[in-house]
Protein backbone atom coordinates (compact mmCIF):
# COMPACT_ATOMS: atom_id res chain seq x y z
CA UNK A 1 0.00 0.00 0.00
CA UNK A 2 1.60 3.35 -0.88
CA UNK A 3 1.53 5.68 1.98
CA UNK A 4 1.34 9.20 1.97
CA UNK A 5 2.59 11.59 4.22
CA UNK A 6 0.26 14.60 4.79
CA UNK A 7 2.62 16.56 6.54
CA UNK A 8 5.54 18.83 5.54
CA UNK A 9 8.66 17.19 5.74
CA UNK A 10 10.05 19.90 7.98
CA UNK A 11 6.94 19.66 10.41
CA UNK A 12 9.27 18.33 12.92
CA UNK A 13 12.12 20.84 13.53
CA UNK A 14 9.15 23.63 13.32
CA UNK A 15 7.21 21.93 16.12
CA UNK A 16 10.86 22.01 17.94
CA UNK A 17 11.40 25.11 16.88
CA UNK A 18 8.67 26.72 18.38
CA UNK A 19 9.10 24.58 21.29
CA UNK A 20 12.57 26.11 22.39
CA UNK A 21 11.21 29.31 21.68
CA UNK A 22 7.90 29.24 24.47
CA UNK A 23 11.36 27.82 26.42
CA UNK A 24 13.53 30.63 25.74
CA UNK A 25 10.60 33.29 26.48
CA UNK A 26 9.53 31.51 29.51
CA UNK A 27 13.14 31.69 30.77
CA UNK A 28 13.29 34.84 29.86
CA UNK A 29 10.10 36.11 31.51
CA UNK A 30 11.29 34.16 34.93
CA UNK A 31 14.82 35.95 34.98
CA UNK A 32 13.29 39.45 33.99
CA UNK A 33 10.74 38.97 37.28
CA UNK A 34 13.84 37.87 39.23
CA UNK A 35 15.49 40.82 38.53
CA UNK A 36 12.47 43.30 38.42
CA UNK A 37 12.21 41.61 42.08
CA UNK A 38 15.51 42.48 43.19
CA UNK A 39 15.67 45.35 41.88
CA UNK A 40 12.14 46.60 43.45
CA UNK A 41 13.59 45.36 47.11
CA UNK A 42 16.82 47.45 46.64
CA UNK A 43 14.72 50.91 45.74
CA UNK A 44 12.05 50.26 48.49
CA UNK A 45 15.31 50.05 51.01
CA UNK A 46 16.77 53.27 49.54
CA UNK A 47 13.35 55.41 48.90
CA UNK A 48 11.52 54.42 52.26
CA UNK A 49 8.75 53.29 50.01
CA UNK A 50 6.43 49.97 49.46
CA UNK A 51 8.09 46.92 47.78
CA UNK A 52 4.23 46.93 45.58
CA UNK A 53 4.69 50.19 44.62
CA UNK A 54 8.62 50.67 43.21
CA UNK A 55 7.98 47.17 41.38
CA UNK A 56 5.03 49.03 39.30
CA UNK A 57 7.43 51.70 38.50
CA UNK A 58 10.20 49.50 37.05
CA UNK A 59 10.94 50.09 33.32
CA UNK A 60 10.52 46.41 32.80
CA UNK A 61 6.99 45.93 34.70
CA UNK A 62 5.86 49.15 32.91
CA UNK A 63 6.80 48.19 29.64
CA UNK A 64 4.85 45.12 30.17
CA UNK A 65 2.02 46.98 31.59
CA UNK A 66 1.90 49.33 28.48
CA UNK A 67 1.87 46.30 26.23
CA UNK A 68 -0.79 44.48 27.62
CA UNK A 69 -2.84 47.27 27.92
CA UNK A 70 -1.94 48.07 23.86
CA UNK A 71 -0.01 51.70 24.42
CA UNK A 72 2.36 52.27 21.12
CA UNK A 73 5.88 52.51 21.59
CA UNK A 74 6.22 56.24 21.72
CA UNK A 75 4.48 56.26 25.57
CA UNK A 76 5.80 53.30 26.70
CA UNK A 77 9.59 54.68 26.80
CA UNK A 78 10.84 54.82 23.00
CA UNK A 79 10.04 58.48 22.80
CA UNK A 80 12.01 60.30 20.18
CA UNK A 81 13.30 63.74 20.16
CA UNK A 82 12.57 66.78 18.18
CA UNK A 83 8.87 66.20 16.99
CA UNK A 84 9.48 62.71 17.69
CA UNK A 85 11.43 61.78 13.99
CA UNK A 86 15.58 61.26 15.87
CA UNK A 87 16.05 58.82 18.49
CA UNK A 88 19.76 60.10 20.53
CA UNK A 89 21.38 56.91 22.35
CA UNK A 90 24.31 57.79 24.17
CA UNK A 91 27.24 55.01 24.00
CA UNK A 92 29.84 54.77 27.13
CA UNK A 93 32.37 51.99 27.36
CA UNK A 94 34.41 51.35 29.83
CA UNK A 95 36.98 49.44 30.88
CA UNK A 96 35.19 47.40 33.65
CA UNK A 97 36.54 45.02 36.62
CA UNK A 98 40.07 43.63 36.55
CA UNK A 99 41.14 47.21 34.65
CA UNK A 100 42.75 50.49 35.63
CA UNK A 101 40.43 53.42 35.86
CA UNK A 102 37.92 50.55 35.35
CA UNK A 103 34.86 53.01 35.23
CA UNK A 104 36.54 55.82 33.09
CA UNK A 105 34.64 55.89 29.57
CA UNK A 106 37.18 55.68 27.31
CA UNK A 107 34.67 55.42 24.81
CA UNK A 108 32.16 57.99 24.12
CA UNK A 109 29.70 57.94 20.94
CA UNK A 110 26.39 59.88 20.56
CA UNK A 111 24.27 57.84 17.67
CA UNK A 112 21.81 59.78 16.21
CA UNK A 113 18.80 58.03 14.18
CA UNK A 114 16.68 59.90 11.95
CA UNK A 115 13.42 57.74 11.51
CA UNK A 116 11.87 59.37 8.88
CA UNK A 117 14.63 59.95 6.77
CA UNK A 118 16.30 56.57 7.81
CA UNK A 119 19.41 58.01 8.43
CA UNK A 120 22.04 57.52 11.31
CA UNK A 121 24.91 59.99 12.36
CA UNK A 122 27.60 59.05 14.80
CA UNK A 123 29.73 61.69 16.87
CA UNK A 124 32.69 60.01 18.82
CA UNK A 125 33.75 62.71 21.72
CA UNK A 126 37.52 62.36 22.79
CA UNK A 127 37.96 61.14 26.50
CA UNK A 128 39.88 64.20 27.26
CA UNK A 129 37.64 66.61 26.32
CA UNK A 130 37.01 69.47 28.92
CA UNK A 131 34.17 69.55 30.75
CA UNK A 132 32.85 72.61 32.83
CA UNK A 133 32.27 71.88 36.38
CA UNK A 134 31.76 75.68 37.35
CA UNK A 135 33.78 78.20 38.51
CA UNK A 136 35.67 78.42 35.42
CA UNK A 137 37.49 74.81 36.09
CA UNK A 138 37.36 71.93 33.96
CA UNK A 139 37.65 67.83 34.40
CA UNK A 140 37.93 65.69 31.50
CA UNK A 141 34.87 64.39 30.23
CA UNK A 142 35.60 60.66 30.78
CA UNK A 143 35.61 61.24 34.61
CA UNK A 144 31.95 62.46 34.75
CA UNK A 145 30.72 58.85 34.45
CA UNK A 146 32.97 57.15 37.14
CA UNK A 147 32.28 59.99 39.85
CA UNK A 148 28.50 59.51 39.06
CA UNK A 149 28.94 55.82 39.28
CA UNK A 150 30.20 55.57 42.94
CA UNK A 151 28.11 58.06 43.84
CA UNK A 152 24.75 56.93 42.41
CA UNK A 153 26.05 52.94 42.05
CA UNK A 154 23.90 51.30 39.20
CA UNK A 155 22.69 54.56 37.86
CA UNK A 156 26.43 55.77 36.24
CA UNK A 157 25.54 55.78 32.85
CA UNK A 158 21.54 57.66 32.97
CA UNK A 159 23.29 60.06 35.26
CA UNK A 160 25.93 60.62 32.67
CA UNK A 161 23.61 60.67 30.01
CA UNK A 162 21.84 63.73 31.68
CA UNK A 163 24.90 65.67 32.28
CA UNK A 164 25.80 65.49 28.55
CA UNK A 165 22.60 65.91 26.91
CA UNK A 166 22.92 69.47 28.76
CA UNK A 167 26.10 70.19 28.01
CA UNK A 168 25.71 69.39 24.38
CA UNK A 169 22.04 70.85 24.36
CA UNK A 170 20.39 68.01 22.76
CA UNK A 171 18.41 65.81 24.09
CA UNK A 172 19.69 61.69 24.92
CA UNK A 173 16.41 59.29 24.85
CA UNK A 174 18.38 56.17 25.78
CA UNK A 175 21.79 55.34 26.98
CA UNK A 176 24.26 52.13 26.80
CA UNK A 177 27.42 50.92 28.35
CA UNK A 178 29.59 48.31 27.78
CA UNK A 179 32.52 47.05 29.48
CA UNK A 180 35.16 45.07 27.86
CA UNK A 181 34.42 41.55 28.73
CA UNK A 182 30.94 42.66 27.54
CA UNK A 183 31.92 43.68 23.91
CA UNK A 184 34.50 40.37 23.98
CA UNK A 185 31.67 38.44 24.48
CA UNK A 186 29.23 40.67 22.30
CA UNK A 187 31.19 39.81 19.19
CA UNK A 188 31.90 36.13 20.18
CA UNK A 189 28.39 35.24 20.85
CA UNK A 190 27.11 36.78 16.99
CA UNK A 191 30.13 34.81 15.59
CA UNK A 192 32.90 37.79 14.98
CA UNK A 193 32.62 40.26 12.57
CA UNK A 194 34.12 41.42 9.19
CA UNK A 195 35.85 44.72 9.54
CA UNK A 196 37.42 46.53 6.63
CA UNK A 197 40.90 47.72 8.36
CA UNK A 198 41.57 51.34 6.67
CA UNK A 199 45.38 51.19 7.48
CA UNK A 200 47.81 48.49 8.17
CA UNK A 201 49.65 49.37 11.65
CA UNK A 202 51.39 47.87 14.59
CA UNK A 203 51.03 48.91 18.48
CA UNK A 204 54.24 47.98 20.40
CA UNK A 205 52.74 48.55 23.37
CA UNK A 206 49.44 47.13 24.08
CA UNK A 207 48.17 46.68 27.25
CA UNK A 208 48.80 43.29 28.67
CA UNK A 209 47.77 43.91 32.20
CA UNK A 210 50.42 44.25 35.37
CA UNK A 211 52.09 46.91 33.49
CA UNK A 212 53.61 44.73 30.85
CA UNK A 213 52.88 45.42 26.92
CA UNK A 214 52.08 43.19 23.75
CA UNK A 215 52.48 43.62 20.00
CA UNK A 216 49.71 44.27 18.18
CA UNK A 217 49.35 44.51 14.15
CA UNK A 218 46.17 44.81 11.77
CA UNK A 219 46.71 44.51 7.68
CA UNK A 220 44.76 46.77 5.67
CA UNK A 221 41.79 45.45 4.14
CA UNK A 222 38.83 43.40 5.12
CA UNK A 223 39.01 40.52 7.89
CA UNK A 224 36.76 38.09 10.30
CA UNK A 225 37.80 38.88 13.66
CA UNK A 226 36.40 37.64 16.74
CA UNK A 227 36.09 39.35 20.40
CA UNK A 228 39.66 39.71 21.80
CA UNK A 229 40.40 40.67 18.25
CA UNK A 230 37.66 43.38 17.89
CA UNK A 231 38.76 44.61 21.71
CA UNK A 232 42.58 45.33 20.81
CA UNK A 233 41.53 47.18 17.31
CA UNK A 234 39.52 49.23 19.27
CA UNK A 235 41.32 50.16 22.23
CA UNK A 236 44.95 50.63 20.14
CA UNK A 237 46.25 53.89 21.64
CA UNK A 238 50.24 53.90 19.80
CA UNK A 239 49.63 52.15 16.91
CA UNK A 240 52.13 53.70 13.80
CA UNK A 241 50.82 54.60 10.33
CA UNK A 242 48.45 57.37 11.49
CA UNK A 243 47.24 55.03 13.98
CA UNK A 244 48.04 56.40 17.60
CA UNK A 245 45.70 58.49 18.79
CA UNK A 246 42.95 58.59 19.87
CA UNK A 247 41.06 60.03 17.54
CA UNK A 248 41.99 57.54 15.21
CA UNK A 249 40.81 54.74 17.41
CA UNK A 250 37.46 56.69 17.69
CA UNK A 251 37.33 55.98 13.87
CA UNK A 252 38.06 52.68 14.12
CA UNK A 253 35.52 52.00 16.86
CA UNK A 254 32.93 53.59 14.72
CA UNK A 255 33.60 50.99 12.42
CA UNK A 256 33.39 48.28 14.55
CA UNK A 257 29.86 49.25 15.63
CA UNK A 258 28.65 49.58 12.28
CA UNK A 259 30.34 45.94 11.53
CA UNK A 260 28.37 44.76 14.42
CA UNK A 261 24.91 45.74 12.97
CA UNK A 262 25.85 44.07 9.62
CA UNK A 263 26.09 40.99 11.45
CA UNK A 264 22.72 41.05 13.64
CA UNK A 265 20.87 41.61 10.16
CA UNK A 266 22.31 38.96 8.62
CA UNK A 267 22.52 36.66 11.18
CA UNK A 268 18.48 37.51 11.69
CA UNK A 269 19.78 36.90 15.42
CA UNK A 270 16.18 37.60 16.77
CA UNK A 271 14.22 34.90 14.64
CA UNK A 272 16.68 32.59 16.51
CA UNK A 273 16.13 31.78 20.17
CA UNK A 274 19.56 30.12 20.60
CA UNK A 275 21.18 33.76 20.08
CA UNK A 276 18.18 35.35 21.62
CA UNK A 277 19.40 33.60 24.90
CA UNK A 278 22.66 34.18 24.37
CA UNK A 279 22.54 37.61 24.00
CA UNK A 280 20.70 38.21 26.46
CA UNK A 281 22.67 36.27 28.94
CA UNK A 282 25.59 38.84 27.80
CA UNK A 283 23.41 42.37 27.89
CA UNK A 284 22.63 41.50 31.36
CA UNK A 285 26.12 40.72 32.70
CA UNK A 286 27.89 43.23 31.43
CA UNK A 287 25.88 45.86 29.79
CA UNK A 288 24.40 48.84 31.86
CA UNK A 289 21.19 50.85 30.07
CA UNK A 290 17.80 52.23 30.82
CA UNK A 291 16.36 49.90 27.34
CA UNK A 292 14.47 47.17 28.74
CA UNK A 293 14.57 44.33 26.38
CA UNK A 294 11.35 45.29 24.84
CA UNK A 295 12.94 48.58 23.58
CA UNK A 296 15.63 46.28 21.83
CA UNK A 297 13.17 44.00 20.52
CA UNK A 298 10.98 46.66 19.04
CA UNK A 299 13.91 48.90 18.11
CA UNK A 300 15.97 45.76 16.41
CA UNK A 301 13.85 45.59 12.98
CA UNK A 302 14.34 48.90 11.98
CA UNK A 303 18.39 48.66 11.74
CA UNK A 304 17.47 46.61 8.43
CA UNK A 305 15.87 49.67 7.40
CA UNK A 306 18.64 51.72 7.59
CA UNK A 307 21.56 51.43 4.43
CA UNK A 308 25.33 51.83 5.37
CA UNK A 309 25.25 54.33 2.82
CA UNK A 310 22.84 56.66 5.42
CA UNK A 311 25.86 56.63 8.27
CA UNK A 312 27.53 59.29 8.82
CA UNK A 313 31.08 59.40 11.14
CA UNK A 314 32.45 62.49 12.66
CA UNK A 315 35.15 62.08 15.23
CA UNK A 316 35.70 65.65 17.08
CA UNK A 317 40.00 66.39 16.38
CA UNK A 318 42.26 68.69 16.58
CA UNK A 319 44.44 69.68 13.66
CA UNK A 320 43.72 72.14 10.83
CA UNK A 321 40.68 70.41 9.63
CA UNK A 322 39.93 69.79 13.47
CA UNK A 323 37.54 71.47 15.64
CA UNK A 324 39.72 71.13 18.94
CA UNK A 325 42.90 72.59 20.89
CA UNK A 326 44.75 70.79 23.09
CA UNK A 327 45.97 73.06 26.40
CA UNK A 328 47.76 72.25 29.52
CA UNK A 329 45.30 72.94 32.50
CA UNK A 330 46.81 72.56 36.09
CA UNK A 331 49.12 69.88 34.82
CA UNK A 332 46.69 68.35 32.92
CA UNK A 333 46.37 68.30 29.40
CA UNK A 334 42.45 69.06 27.77
CA UNK A 335 40.86 69.49 24.80
CA UNK A 336 39.13 73.03 24.40
CA UNK A 337 37.32 74.32 21.17
CA UNK A 338 39.28 76.30 18.60
CA UNK A 339 38.49 80.23 19.92
CA UNK A 340 36.65 78.77 22.74
CA UNK A 341 33.73 78.17 21.03
CA UNK A 342 31.42 75.78 22.02
CA UNK A 343 28.77 76.49 19.56
CA UNK A 344 30.30 74.45 16.51
CA UNK A 345 30.47 71.41 18.64
CA UNK A 346 26.42 71.45 20.04
CA UNK A 347 25.50 72.15 16.19
CA UNK A 348 27.43 68.69 15.49
CA UNK A 349 25.96 66.74 17.99
CA UNK A 350 22.69 68.34 17.29
CA UNK A 351 22.56 67.22 13.86
CA UNK A 352 25.58 65.24 13.30
CA UNK A 353 23.94 64.05 9.61
CA UNK A 354 25.95 67.16 8.25
CA UNK A 355 28.15 66.56 5.73
CA UNK A 356 31.41 66.69 5.95
CA UNK A 357 35.00 66.85 4.01
CA UNK A 358 36.65 63.57 3.73
CA UNK A 359 36.44 61.92 7.53
CA UNK A 360 39.55 60.08 6.71
CA UNK A 361 41.42 63.70 5.44
CA UNK A 362 40.10 64.89 8.88
CA UNK A 363 41.82 62.63 11.14
CA UNK A 364 44.73 62.24 8.77
CA UNK A 365 45.20 65.76 9.04
CA UNK A 366 44.64 65.70 13.43
CA UNK A 367 46.86 62.90 13.84
CA UNK A 368 50.11 64.33 12.19
CA UNK A 369 52.31 63.83 15.29
CA UNK A 370 54.95 66.37 15.94
CA UNK A 371 57.48 63.76 16.73
CA UNK A 372 57.55 59.88 17.30
CA UNK A 373 58.71 59.29 20.76
CA UNK A 374 59.96 56.28 22.90
CA UNK A 375 59.22 56.04 26.52
CA UNK A 376 61.53 53.83 28.92
CA UNK A 377 60.75 53.89 32.71
CA UNK A 378 64.76 54.29 34.60
CA UNK A 379 62.38 54.50 37.85
CA UNK A 380 60.78 52.18 40.02
CA UNK A 381 57.29 53.60 40.07
CA UNK A 382 55.32 51.31 38.26
CA UNK A 383 53.45 52.56 34.87
CA UNK A 384 55.06 56.04 34.70
CA UNK A 385 55.84 55.44 31.16
CA UNK A 386 52.22 54.90 30.45
CA UNK A 387 51.24 57.85 32.39
CA UNK A 388 53.56 59.73 30.85
CA UNK A 389 52.64 58.76 27.16
CA UNK A 390 48.80 59.89 27.72
CA UNK A 391 50.07 62.95 28.86
CA UNK A 392 52.13 63.53 25.83
CA UNK A 393 49.62 62.31 23.28
CA UNK A 394 47.63 65.68 23.69
CA UNK A 395 50.90 67.70 23.20
CA UNK A 396 51.62 66.58 19.55
CA UNK A 397 53.80 63.97 20.58
CA UNK A 398 52.81 60.40 19.68
CA UNK A 399 54.65 57.49 22.16
CA UNK A 400 55.48 54.58 19.18
CA UNK A 401 56.85 52.40 22.00
CA UNK A 402 56.74 51.89 26.38
CA UNK A 403 59.42 50.05 28.22
CA UNK A 404 61.34 49.66 31.28
CA UNK A 405 65.42 51.09 30.65
CA UNK A 406 68.04 48.67 31.31
CA UNK A 407 69.06 50.64 34.63
CA UNK A 408 66.89 51.84 36.74
CA UNK A 409 67.30 54.76 39.58
CA UNK A 410 67.21 57.78 37.36
CA UNK A 411 66.81 61.17 39.74
CA UNK A 412 66.26 62.88 35.70
CA UNK A 413 65.13 62.30 32.66
CA UNK A 414 67.41 62.41 29.66
CA UNK A 415 66.41 62.99 26.07
CA UNK A 416 68.35 61.45 23.13
CA UNK A 417 68.02 63.14 20.06
CA UNK A 418 67.97 61.04 17.16
CA UNK A 419 67.24 63.45 14.41
CA UNK A 420 70.32 64.96 15.03
CA UNK A 421 68.41 68.35 15.57
CA UNK A 422 66.33 68.57 12.98
CA UNK A 423 63.44 69.41 15.34
CA UNK A 424 64.72 71.65 17.52
CA UNK A 425 61.33 73.02 18.52
CA UNK A 426 60.06 69.52 19.26
CA UNK A 427 63.55 68.69 21.51
CA UNK A 428 63.00 72.07 23.63
CA UNK A 429 59.05 71.46 24.18
CA UNK A 430 59.88 67.75 25.24
CA UNK A 431 62.80 69.03 27.19
CA UNK A 432 60.31 71.61 29.27
CA UNK A 433 57.62 69.35 29.67
CA UNK A 434 59.73 66.27 31.34
CA UNK A 435 62.15 68.71 33.36
CA UNK A 436 64.66 66.77 31.29
CA UNK A 437 68.20 66.74 30.59
CA UNK A 438 69.43 66.66 26.47
CA UNK A 439 72.07 64.02 26.45
CA UNK A 440 74.62 65.06 23.92
CA UNK A 441 76.12 61.64 23.13
CA UNK A 442 75.38 60.49 19.54
CA UNK A 443 73.88 57.37 19.00
CA UNK A 444 75.83 54.58 17.23
CA UNK A 445 74.35 52.92 13.77
CA UNK A 446 74.81 48.57 14.01
CA UNK A 447 75.38 46.28 11.45
CA UNK A 448 71.20 45.17 12.19
CA UNK A 449 70.07 48.57 11.55
CA UNK A 450 69.51 49.74 15.64
CA UNK A 451 70.66 51.84 17.34
CA UNK A 452 72.45 52.33 20.63
CA UNK A 453 72.77 55.19 22.92
CA UNK A 454 74.26 54.90 26.54
CA UNK A 455 72.25 55.65 30.01
CA UNK A 456 73.75 56.37 33.34
CA UNK A 457 76.67 54.22 34.43
CA UNK A 458 77.14 53.85 30.81
CA UNK A 459 74.30 51.44 30.44
CA UNK A 460 73.50 50.35 26.91
CA UNK A 461 70.10 51.19 25.84
CA UNK A 462 69.53 49.83 22.04
CA UNK A 463 66.94 51.37 19.98
CA UNK A 464 65.00 49.01 17.25
CA UNK A 465 61.91 51.51 16.70
CA UNK A 466 61.56 54.21 13.86
CA UNK A 467 61.63 57.12 16.12
CA UNK A 468 62.84 60.92 16.60
CA UNK A 469 63.52 60.65 20.41
CA UNK A 470 64.51 58.39 23.25
CA UNK A 471 63.40 59.06 26.74
CA UNK A 472 64.69 58.10 29.86
CA UNK A 473 61.60 58.86 32.49
CA UNK A 474 63.52 59.60 35.86
CA UNK A 475 61.82 61.12 39.20
CA UNK A 476 61.63 64.79 37.67
CA UNK A 477 58.74 63.51 35.26
CA UNK A 478 57.12 62.01 38.20
CA UNK A 479 55.08 65.21 38.93
CA UNK A 480 54.38 65.81 35.00
CA UNK A 481 52.69 62.11 35.00
CA UNK A 482 50.75 62.81 38.14
CA UNK A 483 49.33 66.21 38.38
CA UNK A 484 46.07 65.86 39.79
CA UNK A 485 42.93 66.99 37.14
CA UNK A 486 40.93 70.14 38.76
CA UNK A 487 37.56 68.44 39.99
Amino acid sequence: MLSVNFLKSDHDTQARRKTVVLAAVFALCVALIATAGAAASYRSVQHGTSLISEFEQLPVIADMRRMVFGEDAVAAGLSTSKNDQYLNILILGIGGAGHDGSLLTDTIILASVDMKEKKVGMLSIPRDLAYPIGNNQYEKINVVHAYEEQDHPGEGSIRTAEKLSAFLDVPIDHVIRIDFRGFEALVDTIGGIKVNVENSFTDSSYPAGDNEWQVVSFKKGLQQIDGARALKYTRSRHGNNGEGSDFARSRRQQLVIEAIRDKLISLNTLADPGKLAKLYSTITNNIQSDMSPWDVIRLAPLAEQFSSKNITNHVLTTGNNGQLNSALINGAYMLFPKNNDWSTIKSLAQNPFQSSADVKAEVAAATQPMAHVELRNGTFRTGLASLVSDKLEFSGFETVKLGNAVRRGYADSIIFDLTNGAKPEELAKLKALLKANVSLSVATLQDDGAKIVYGEEMSVEKVTSDIDFLVILGETSYSFATTAYVH
